[in-house]
């Protein structure tokens, strides 16, 4: 029972436990804090900007080409009549990170809100 002991650190111990138990809440809640914090900022996109619906148009080969179009989350999905007229590199120079082509629909990755994306486009 070390603890029994006598000696300058657990009279130190006992004396002041309940300073140090502060202690160790205020760096447990400043530290969730900024764990909480800085989780938030990072959350947000950085791809604010606005899209401009005749680039956009013009690189997906025009509003007539557009059959269908659904937004979720990054996400826009896209069924086109002529998947030849889609220009990639113009999408690529407006905030699309990736196009991702199927037989009869593409999807577009965007830096942002795809729902944003899908007003501006309609």
């Amino acid at each position: 029972m070390i603890f029994l002991i006598e000696n300058l650190f657990n009279k130190f111990l006992k004396d002041n436990a309940l300073w140090i138990a502060l202690c160790f809440a205020v760096v447990i809640i400043v530290t969730l804090l900024a764990i909480f914090l800085s989780g938030k900022r990072s959350g947000i996109k950085s791809g604010n900007k606005s899209f401009a619906s005749e680039d956009f148009l013009a690189a997906l080969g025009g509003r007539e080409n557009i059959i269908s179009l659904y937004a979720k989350g990054s996400r826009l999905s896209l069924v086109l009549k002529e998947n030849n007229l889609l220009v990639e590199e113009d999408l690529r120079k407006n905030g699309v990170m990736s196009i991702i082509k199927m037989s009869s629909k593409i999807t577009l990755v965007v830096n942002g809100s795809a729902e944003e994306l899908a007003k501006v486009i309609k």
